[in-house]
């Protein structure tokens, strides 16, 4: 949910508790996210107030060695190398709740459905294999009370009824919830589409059904809302693989369908930026380079992130380089076929640097301890996570980056 996607879409849909939130609340107009701007690095970054440098969630995918399986994510909470809010709510006594929340599979978190699936069979309602790593018992017992996921049932749907039947049964000081389904449709059909118009109006509903649940435990007094999102969204028409040139220059093994299978470096596809690895023992880059002239003389380029760079970024710290894909422009995996395809309808992705204005998330506070009408213009996603830990009523100066945003409580 894209800062300018929201406010763009908010004027010609009906979303009529994200209105009121963010009327009755504080608001930013954009929030500046991590690099890369894709959903596990940014919803880590969320809940440590830490960049991906630091909190060691460096994209969406954990693998970084050429033939291993590229389906496996960062999942687990113990990759986590910072503080999170949950660490800080049991430090001080207080429950936890998440459901489908990145990166939180065996995290200590007292009712938690975490974010994970087969990657033998890619993303996919299973209820008994996410029922593997969340808390034991807790989702065949909201099962039991709410009912399997109906055959094409959107993910929202089951997501926020959990998230209701945790509020409501027990009542956690942080609950913590991820709704993606709008994710999937931008990638789908592009961010500016009327499917993605109308999801957005499928998420205001589902607030509203969490705003209910927590007027129905009896929390409504005291509870602090935050409506926060990952990243924006850019459209695009075209694909680059860079590995293509990587394989053919010998750097990279492939097989015949283009899957990797090895070589003297790893490269990881993020959407809008690619990122590059080989040994620091290694001086690999003037082959690197001499690979990607093709690529660099294209003009679907960006640019070229070095390492220097990237370390002022704050991203993985063991990458050499990074590519940035111009609008329009999407980087795959792939290492078979053209170098550059043109697909036939606009679709859409995230993953270039933070800085783009179609690349800055959203930020809406409401609640009992926030105060109205105060735009905070343009805030770091470093800032959220202390943000709600005094939302929580903690007081930690050595919590995450940046002091939290007085300025929104009364």
């Amino acid at each position: 949910m894209g800062a300018s996607l929201y406010q763009l879409l908010a004027a010609k849909v009906h979303v009529p508790n994200l209105a009121r939130l963010r009327r009755e609340g504080s608001y930013a107009e954009g929030v500046l996210g991590v690099y890369p701007t894709v959903t596990y690095p940014s919803h880590t970054t969320i809940v440590t107030g830490r960049m991906p440098a630091e909190h060691g969630i460096y994209s969406n995918l954990s693998s970084r060695e050429a033939g291993k399986n590229p389906s496996d994510w960062f999942w687990f909470a113990k990759a986590i190398k910072a503080p999170t809010l949950w660490d800080e709510a049991n430090a001080h006594r207080l429950s936890s709740g998440a459901v489908f929340w990145p990166a939180t599979a065996g995290a200590p978190i007292y009712w938690d459905i975490p974010e994970i699936w087969d990657p033998q069979k890619g993303i996919q309602v299973d209820p008994i294999y996410v029922a593997k790593y969340a808390t034991p018992g807790l989702l065949f017992e909201a099962l039991l009370e709410l009912g399997p996921p109906k055959a094409g049932q959107e993910l929202d749907v089951a997501r926020a009824r959990l998230a209701a039947f945790i509020l409501k049964k027990y009542k956690p000081d942080l609950l913590l919830v991820h709704l993606c389904d709008l994710d999937g449709v931008e990638h789908q059909f592009g961010p500016n589409s009327s499917e993605a118009a109308a999801t957005l109006e499928k998420i205001d509903g589902h607030i509203g059904e969490l705003l209910a649940a927590d007027k129905s435990a009896g929390l409504a007094d005291s509870t602090d809302v935050f409506i926060v999102s990952d990243h924006g969204f850019l459209p695009v028409g075209a694909e680059i693989r860079p590995n293509v040139l990587l394989v053919k220059a010998g750097l990279l093994t492939a097989d015949e369908e283009g899957n990797l299978t090895g070589g003297r470096i790893a490269t990881v596809a993020n959407g809008g930026s690619f990122f590059i690895y080989w040994p620091q023992s290694q001086d690999l880059r003037a082959e690197v380079n001499e690979a990607l002239k093709p690529l660099r003389d294209s003009g679907a380029l960006w640019g070229v992130l070095d390492r220097a760079a990237l370390k002022d970024l704050r991203a993985e710290p063991a990458a050499q380089m990074a590519l940035e894909a111009s609008t329009g422009y999407e980087f795959s995996s792939g290492a078979a076929g053209d170098l550059i395809s043109s697909g036939k309808s606009i679709t859409g992705t995230h993953g270039y640097l933070p800085f783009r204005r179609e690349l800055e998330s959203s930020f809406v506070a409401w609640g009992a301890d926030i105060k109205a009408g105060v735009n905070l213009h343009t805030i770091r996603m470093t800032e959220i996570a202390p943000t709600i830990l005094k939302a929580m009523g903690i007081d930690d100066p050595k919590f995450g980056d940046e002091p939290p945003l007085l300025e929104i409580f009364k």
